[in-house]
């Protein structure tokens, strides 16, 4: 049967019409359906709580792709951190610490990258990897997550509450944040490999180190180990490394370059623990450095411990003077 030009042009232009529908009435099935996805996985019974005050109770939890999500803005203001969302650029942005948490849409190419999700009005960001990102940590019961900053817990308590013994060991194991980019170090050419730790007579919730020829000051603040001082005090390593340089000294004669944050002026004596030398065969050395920027050496792990007076067994057995008493852990609590 042969059908007329006209009445199969009029056929086709139908059969063309009723694929697109169906195509419509699919995209429109798989939006309602992905929606209802979302909706259907929504936390309604789950509680976030973040450094121990809950989030707005209005605050609406989703679960997208297999990931608890949770709304950017009131969750960067329970951290403390700034946020941006970029609409050009298809990014958000938070800022606590010095390095930028950057998050983008998703892409196929790179799985790895760190995302978000606009839902409706709202930008919506994965609690469990960003908290992490951030130096947070996760506790999850059957009805709440627990947002935690690096110092909580058992780890608190002994940072706080425990003797000077106990709260400089702790510390000094944490890793540290910073507000302001870090300064570059420069190691020597050489094997030699060293570390120094000075807490303030007394202290332990704040501390100095140095790394290669930058002088750090690390103290406790918003639940973090937090640099918040930095100088070079070391000899140009252009030059052939020698033990010659003395970065305390030109650190406490305020000679450090290159500084930022604010010059600590130190009103006690430093309690140091200095170790250097090459793999095992290394030397610890422990002493004060007085107000009058004298160092007093009282001992080093090469000496037989048989012939050292009391007092010295007892610094490098504990990394504490026989006479100090815990003065800061009180007015840190307050």
């Amino acid at each position: 049967m042969k059908l007329k030009r006209a009445g199969f042009q009029q056929l086709f232009v139908a059969l063309l019409m009723l694929s697109l529908l169906s195509t419509t009435m699919h995209q429109a099935v798989a939006e309602a359906a992905e929606q209802g996805a979302i909706a259907s996985q929504s936390t309604q019974f789950i509680d976030i709580v973040i450094n121990g005050q809950p989030i707005d109770s209005k605050t609406k939890l989703l679960l997208i792709d297999g990931k608890l999500m949770v709304p950017l803005k009131p969750f960067a203001e329970a951290v403390g951190a700034t946020y941006h969302w970029d609409v050009k650029k298809k990014q958000v942005t938070l800022q606590k610490w010095a390095e930028p948490l950057v998050l983008k849409e998703r892409a196929r190419k790179n799985q790895q990258q760190l995302t978000f999700k606009v839902v409706g009005k709202e930008v919506y960001v994965p609690l469990r990897v960003v908290s992490l990102e951030l130096g947070y940590t996760l506790e999850k019961t059957n009805t709440q997550i627990q947002v935690q900053p690096q110092i909580h817990g058992k780890i608190k308590e002994q940072i706080y509450e425990g003797d000077l013994v106990t709260a400089r060991e702790a510390l000094t194991r944490l890793g540290r944040r910073s507000i302001h980019p870090y300064i570059e170090a420069h190691s020597p050419n050489t094997e030699l490999l060293s570390s120094v730790y000075m807490f303030p007579q007394g202290e332990a919730l704040r501390y100095f180190t140095v790394s290669g020829d930058v002088l750090s000051l690390v103290e406790v603040k918003d639940g973090f180990p937090l640099v918040t001082y930095q100088g070079y005090v070391g000899t140009p390593y252009d030059k052939e490394f020698t033990m010659e340089y003395d970065p305390l000294g030109r650190f406490l004669k305020n000679k450090a370059k290159s500084q930022w944050g604010t010059y600590p002026k130190l009103n006690k004596p430093l309690i140091y623990e200095f170790t250097t030398g090459w793999g095992d065969r290394s030397t610890t050395y422990y002493g004060r450095i007085t107000l009058d920027h004298k160092d007093e050496l009282l001992g080093t792990t090469g000496d037989p411990i048989t012939g050292l007076p009391a007092d010295t067994k007892q610094i490098m057995k504990t990394f504490k003077l026989p006479w100090e008493s815990r003065t800061d852990a009180q007015q840190a609590m307050e």
